[in-house]
């Protein structure tokens, strides 16, 4: 059965990714091994192939600490939020599981290595607004994956182009997201005004382009051709800063 992460945790790592674009990953995660598989957990996929959580690893040194995340997280009361796991803690959003209140958490993993998050099910954990995580996670007049900025690049096993549009009076970062390695990333640029374009790729040509990697593309673009290949799909949002 195919599968995608639930489109809200895309947008959270995307602002962590940006917030903290040094961060280890060593413990992040979205769809359940052999272990997740054999119980129930929303790192499962649901019959609709929609996987309902995501593990990000806890490294202050990197610029994005557990305590920090979850702390966030809860503040914000974000209506997507089933549960959130930290620390031998649990929090639970639901009616009858102590909503709201940190209670002790005594699965195997203690989860002090990274922070469980586990988003409803359905169209609720597919909203893409932006998460409110305080201190200036959340930018005023950014559009962050709505529906005018997503979309989706078809798979191809060989090399294929796409061009698109963008607003030139912006900031521009494109946002990649796929099930398997993105190669190629090469991107042109064309400038608003005559010989301010790129020419070229603003961040050099690379072997592969990493699920939830923010790329920066200079202010003037007018339109980005994206060069690449890839076995799935990808989903391509595109974040602009008036």
């Amino acid at each position: 059965m195919s599968w995608y992460v639930a489109k809200s945790l895309d947008v959270l790592l995307a602002q962590l990714n940006a917030k903290a674009p040094n961060r280890s990953k060593v413990s992040d995660g979205s769809i359940g091994d052999a272990s997740h598989s054999a119980r129930e957990s929303d790192h499962n996929p649901t019959s609709t192939g929609q996987v309902c959580a995501r593990d990000f690893t806890n490294d202050p040194a990197g610029g994005l600490a557990g305590q920090w995340l979850a702390d966030a997280l809860v503040a914000s009361r974000d209506p997507r939020i089933k549960y959130v796991i930290w620390n031998r803690r649990i929090i639970d959003s639901r009616a009858g599981q102590h909503p709201w209140q940190w209670m002790p958490y005594s699965g195997v993993n203690a989860h002090t290595h990274h922070v469980h998050v586990s988003v409803f099910a359905g169209a609720l954990g597919d909203r893409t607004d932006p998460w409110n995580l305080g201190g200036g996670t959340k930018l005023s007049g950014r559009q962050l994956l709505n529906g005018d900025t997503h979309m989706k690049l078809p798979a191809e096993m060989n090399t294929r182009s796409e061009v698109i549009a963008l607003p030139p009076d912006a900031d521009v970062k494109l946002i990649f997201a796929a099930k398997t390695v993105i190669f190629g990333g090469h991107i042109y640029c064309w400038s608003a005004v005559p010989g301010q374009g790129t020419g070229g790729d603003p961040v050099q040509w690379r072997t592969e382009v990493k699920e939830g990697e923010v790329i920066a593309i200079p202010r003037g673009t007018s339109k980005a051709e994206i060069t690449y290949s890839c076995a799935s799909e990808i989903d391509l949002y595109v974040q602009a800063i008036a």
